[in-house]
């Protein structure tokens, strides 16, 4: 690999294929290129300060000290650190200690890991707590989330003549634009019920298979490496995500009726760290809830949660980017029609609407004939679960372009 080839890969940033792709080359190559623009002893500096910081939450966590605001402050400041690296450096650590985890580091940079960690027999036991329902946020700031940009006004109601939005700001660490995983959509939604799905059923401390099974309702499900790497790319870029929901208009509007200091409730998308722990005497790595999310507290406020049996999400199909967003949406949507509060007059879920929500939208008439079977055989299954009465296909001449949902 040329060193210009090394380059172009530190540069693009530290999505995992360009990890695997630098941790084919000879390691000391690469760590010559950098060196020629950041000194050997500038990298060795970043690498033990994130080291340093890492150690420090996991002590945290593991002596119960969670709800220190010191630790809010020093988690913050953390990952604003990260945020502050240069693409190429960023990416650099990312492969030290993708290396790391397969052994694979000169001694000269494994010597910097020893004592980052407890030691196992210091590790903290955690129980492995299945989740029983599905919580889901139906509020609009999380109906908008794929839509979200870094500035946001999300309509909220009127009063009187008057629009009341919510504001919304989003701060996507730089290396995510460069990588063009910047934009949020409906499996980051998917993502994030799971969480609250766990953190509401008592679970603080989790895996990501356990992440996947209250996203799926699957028991005891598969997780592959593409699996695993999807979902921790994911949870990376949101518990590295700043969200600030500002309900100044809301408030003055009396949509609240609540009394708050500070109108804004801020935070990252997934306030977590990474531990290491012991789960049936099995040293794992766990992510460790910090705080409740920005967005589930912002529901909670609303009085915008639905809650489902977690076996509704079990349906007899695959789970894939596609049909977990599916589930997702249309128990939402269902949701939506049950609740006698809200403004929905019609039973009716467009596909259209469908093909938006799973951005698809130009594809193709094969593409969305299998995204109609998917639906058929989600909404059968919630018939099965006693969930709804019935459903129909609708027609509008000869095309299929809603489905009629009745309500158990």
């Amino acid at each position: 690999m040329s060193r210009e080839t090394i380059l172009e890969l530190l540069e693009q940033g530290s999505s995992q294929e360009n990890i695997r792709a630098l941790a084919q080359e000879d390691f000391d190559l690469v760590e010559k290129v950098l060196a020629e623009r950041h000194t050997e002893k500038a990298l060795r500096q970043t690498l033990k300060r994130v080291l340093d910081a890492q150690r420090e939450m996991a002590l945290t966590a593991q002596n119960g000290d969670t709800d220190d605001q010191s630790f809010a402050v020093a988690t913050a400041a953390f990952y604003s650190f990260l945020a502050s690296l240069p693409p190429d450096v960023f990416a650099f650590v990312n492969l030290v200690f993708y290396r790391a985890g397969k052994n694979d580091l000169p001694a000269a940079w494994s010597r910097l890991f020893e004592g980052s960690l407890p030691r196992r027999e210091d590790l903290p036991v955690i129980q492995s707590v299945r989740p029983t329902s599905y919580v889901m946020q139906v509020d609009n700031v999380f109906r908008h989330l794929p839509q979200l940009q870094e500035q946001n006004a999300v309509y909220a109601g009127r009063k009187g003549k008057r629009e009341i939005n919510t504001m919304v700001s989003l701060a996507v660490p730089r290396q995510f634009w460069l990588e063009g995983k910047n934009q949020m959509d409906s499996y980051d939604k998917a993502v994030l019920n799971g969480v609250n799905s766990l953190l509401e059923n008592g679970t603080v401390n989790f895996t990501i298979p356990m992440l996947y099974h209250a996203m799926t309702g699957k028991t005891n499900p598969t997780v592959d490496e593409g699996l695993l790497q999807e979902l921790q790319g994911r949870i990376e870029r949101m518990r590295r995500t700043m969200i600030t929901i500002d309900l100044s208009e809301e408030l003055e509007a009396k949509y609240l009726d609540i009394g708050l200091t500070d109108p804004r409730v801020e935070g990252y998308l997934l306030p977590m760290s990474l531990i290491s722990a012991r789960i049936n005497g099995k040293e794992v790595q766990v992510y460790h809830l910090l705080d409740t999310p920005p967005m589930l507290a912002y529901a909670k406020l609303k009085r915008q949660l639905a809650t489902v049996p977690l076996s509704l999400l079990n349906a007899p199909l695959n789970n894939n980017a596609t049909t977990i967003p599916l589930k997702n949406y249309l128990i939402s949507r269902c949701e939506g029609m049950r609740n006698r509060n809200n403004s929905l007059k019609s039973n009716k879920i467009l596909f259209s609407s469908i093909y938006a929500e799973l951005g698809e939208e130009n594809a193709g008439k094969v593409r969305k004939k299998r995204i109609r079977d998917y639906t058929e055989i989600i909404l059968q299954h919630m018939v099965d679960r006693g969930y709804l009465k019935g459903y129909r296909l609708v027609k509008s001449g000869r095309t299929i372009d809603a489905v009629e949902i009745e309500l158990g």
